[in-house]
């Protein structure tokens, strides 16, 4: 059964880069007030740094997270693989003096983009995040605050608002938001092939009876809810990014439903046994099918795609779970199958296996763009770079 498996969780190869603010090192206590006012209208702070010489690489910056709480005795910053889960103290923020300013700087690439909430500790009662085991932490952590200063937030997949951190050089997330003269195309809910809620897309403008290309995108309840991928689709048709697809987002049901199909050959089963033959019933679409799927999606996608080229044409992975499945035995078949693999520079548990799959998928002729992000399995970056997956499979 791998209903009950989690992730590994060795500690951070590499200590959190915390250091100094010198713009809250250089405020004095009465001045906290005037921060708040003035400077801290818009957070995380970002302070520059000296540049890195011509072709050593993205610069970097100090971030400095802040959180304004007189009555606090602990506050936790919980961001997205900077944070190590057994190392919790080394992100707790620092008081400023006796006042109600609690900080923490950490000097990161330029290009960083994270989720990141805060978790309080009050006088009298326990810290959140202590006790209750691997389980009870991660439900700790994935119900932190969002930041008020910051208004760029995101949902994790418990439907918890979080807040995301963009360095000045992250990617645009261009295709992203919803804009008003870009029609919009029609998302039905159906009940799917075994029962299952299924989301199915249309684009505007297109007659029902022209078949298109077929998106298939694993847990569809995020993507019709808390990430718009129709929005994204609706965006790059419109800007002729990729032609007109029609879409099929399937739910991935409860936490136990999404291990026990994701975690293994189940998943990739229904994606070409079940629900693109269903979908083919009821929309016209042509042989080509793109499946995109992140973290238990993602191995999932490479599975279908590496095991049924027959049904799948291309595949976009984001973060997959590849301490699961190294998928060897599928890679070592070769395939013509295109794959657009993206994953985390901050995964630490995921980014070795994500550089010698992509280095096996080249040695086996399969026709893959390897796409590390410097993030971490986090939807802050997967939400926008689907659409990079989708323009290279599509464009």
């Amino acid at each position: 059964m791998t209903t009950h498996l989690r992730p590994p969780k060795p500690p951070r190869p590499e200590p959190v880069p915390r250091v100094r603010s010198c713009l809250i090192d250089r405020l004095a206590p009465e001045d906290v007030p005037m921060f708040w006012d003035r400077i801290a209208q818009h957070l995380p702070l970002v302070e520059a740094v000296e540049s890195s010489a011509p072709g050593e690489g993205p610069g970097e910056v100090v971030v400095t997270f802040c959180w304004r709480d007189r009555d606090a005795e602990q506050v936790l910053l919980f961001a997205n693989r900077l944070t190590d889960e057994t190392q919790l103290a080394d992100t707790l923020l620092e008081r400023h003096g006796d006042t109600d300013l609690w900080h923490a700087s950490f000097r990161m690439r330029a290009d960083w983009r994270a989720s990141y909430a805060f978790l309080i500790k009050r006088p009298g009662e326990p810290a959140p995040w202590v006790g209750d085991g691997h389980v009870g932490l991660r439900a700790a952590l994935d119900r932190g605050l969002p930041d008020p200063r910051n208004p760029d937030s995101c949902e994790n997949r418990a439907g918890t608002r979080q807040s995301v951190v963009s360095l000045p050089d992250a990617p645009e997330q261009r295709w992203l938001s919803r804009r008003l003269d870009v029609p919009a195309g029609a998302v039905v809910r159906h009940e799917g092939p075994d029962g299952r809620e299924v989301w199915l897309y249309d684009p505007a403008d297109v007659p029902a009876d022209v078949p298109l290309p077929l998106v298939v995108a694993l847990d569809g309840e995020v993507w019709t809810s808390r990430q718009s991928l129709p929005t994204t689709l609706d965006n790059l048709i419109a800007d002729g990014m990729i032609p007109p697809v029609r879409a099929v987002l399937p739910s991935s049901g409860d936490r136990e439903t999404r291990w026990a199909e994701l975690g293994n050959d189940g998943g990739s089963t229904y994606v070409a046994d079940e629900l693109v033959p269903w979908t083919r019933t009821l929309r016209a679409v042509e042989e080509r099918v793109v499946v995109v799927g992140q973290s238990l999606g993602g191995l999932t996608a490479l599975r279908v795609g590496l095991a049924r080229p027959d049904v799948v044409r291309g595949v976009a992975s984001q973060s997959a779970s590849l301490w699961l499945d190294d998928l060897a035995e599928l890679v070592r078949a070769g395939v013509d199958t295109r794959i657009h693999l993206a994953w985390g520079l901050q995964e630490w548990v995921l980014d070795a296996p994500h550089r010698a799959l992509a280095d096996q998928l080249v040695e086996a002729g399969i026709d893959v763009e390897a796409a590390p992000v410097n993030g971490g399995h986090d939807y802050a970056w997967w939400r926008g770079t689907v659409a990079d997956g989708l323009r290279a499979l599509l464009g």
